[in-house]
């Protein structure tokens, strides 16, 4: 008799307070977290019943398929739940044929920039002012005043 919990990805279609917590612990603005999820393929990562992460996909554009938003429950981190969400991500930029997988975050967000490149991503371009120009409140992670974000891309391996 296995003692691991059941863990389930699948996609949800309807966004309710709970997914939306969580998505605010990775994005401040529910209007901006409400516009991508209208166009977004969006996935819930449970362990048994209890919701444990979400993360929200779009296609950036006709080569790439980004991952828009993705947070974990702290209650689950550092349990590998995130790493499943961005193998699912993986899993759909090959289904679809597509060039790269795409995430950007926060320049401060020390955290996550060192787990999408535990991921297999790679640091692409820096887009300035991004936070400054989108937000109207500050968003201060670790002492610090974002205004950047880092964009990373991963590359399937394409056979030779």
């Amino acid at each position: 008799m296995s003692s691991e919990p059941n863990i389930t990805i699948q996609t949800f279609a309807n966004l309710d307070a709970e997914h939306m917590g969580l998505l605010l612990e990775a994005d401040p603005s529910a209007e901006m977290i409400h516009d991508v999820f209208t166009h977004s393929c969006a996935y819930e990562i449970r362990v048994g019943q209890a919701l444990a992460g979400v993360m929200l996909l779009i296609r950036a554009n006709t080569d790439a398929l980004e991952i828009a938003n993705i947070s974990v429950d702290r209650a689950y981190r550092r349990q590998g739940l995130g790493s499943r969400l961005i193998d699912r991500a993986k899993m759909e930029t090959v289904r679809l044929g597509l060039r790269r997988l795409e995430v950007g975050t926060g320049s401060t967000s020390f955290g996550a920039l060192c787990f999408y490149q535990t991921c297999g991503f790679r640091m692409d371009r820096i887009e300035r002012d991004y936070f400054v120009d989108r937000y109207e409140q500050a968003i201060v992670e670790n002492g610090i005043t974002l205004k950047d974000m880092v964009r990373l891309s991963w590359f399937p391996e394409r056979p030779e």
